[in-house]
């Protein structure tokens, strides 16, 4: 009896050895892989309802998003008007300028000195496009400019009659240093808003 009880305690003592062993070698060669590196998360945005109500800038009529925003008036030069759109949610507000013009020579003058701080506010020329919208019964002009992932602004827009006005629109966020990545959600939101401003413009009679 003492004979076989030694040759089972024998076989369990190898089986524990044998099975500690494997443990050993998988935790090893677990612990030897190399680590992925993981994307970071955000949360989720989910887009507001689209509850738009009419408003007055200057000598214009324009339609904002009145479920997804506040707008706050803004002190400006002589019969220039600001307002800013604040979106609290996304961290955003559009800055809006309403600039009357005298004549088209003044006219001509202010859409090019936008135009060209559109391009200095962008990383290269290359980086920015443009989408221009036209409606000559209004009438109404205006260019929405997408510029690059690494620029302050990464939405601007100008729209005018021709003739009488200029308005000028830049979306900035709040988040400083601005993150593409984590920003790009709301982005598709607020240029689908800006669009629905732009072909809201109406001018006054």
């Amino acid at each position: 009896m003492a004979l076989k009880y030694q040759k089972h305690s024998q076989r369990l003592f190898i089986g524990i050895y044998v099975a500690c062993l494997l443990s050993v070698i998988v935790l090893l060669s677990a612990c030897s892989g190399s680590s992925v590196p993981r994307p970071d998360g955000y949360f989720r945005i989910d887009a507001y309802p689209d509850v738009w109500r009419t408003d007055t800038l200057g000598g214009i009529l324009l339609q904002v998003n009145d479920s997804s925003c506040s707008i706050v008036p803004h002190d400006a030069a002589e019969g220039s008007v600001w307002r800013n759109i604040v979106y609290p949610r996304y961290r955003a507000t559009i800055y809006l300028s309403y600039i009357p013009a005298t004549d088209r020579d003044e006219l001509a003058s202010l859409l090019a000195e936008n135009r060209d701080l559109v391009y200095r506010q962008s990383v290269g020329t290359s980086s920015v496009t443009a989408v221009e919208y036209e409606d000559v019964r209004r009438p109404l002009y205006a260019i929405l400019y997408r510029l690059s992932a690494g620029s302050a602004t990464p939405l601007q827009f100008v729209a005018t009659d021709s003739a009488r006005f200029l308005l000028r629109g830049a979306l900035y966020y709040d988040v400083s240093p601005l993150r593409y990545d984590s920003v790009e959600p709301t982005l598709e939101y607020l240029e689908a808003d800006i669009a629905r401003m732009i072909e809201s413009i109406t001018p006054v009679k």
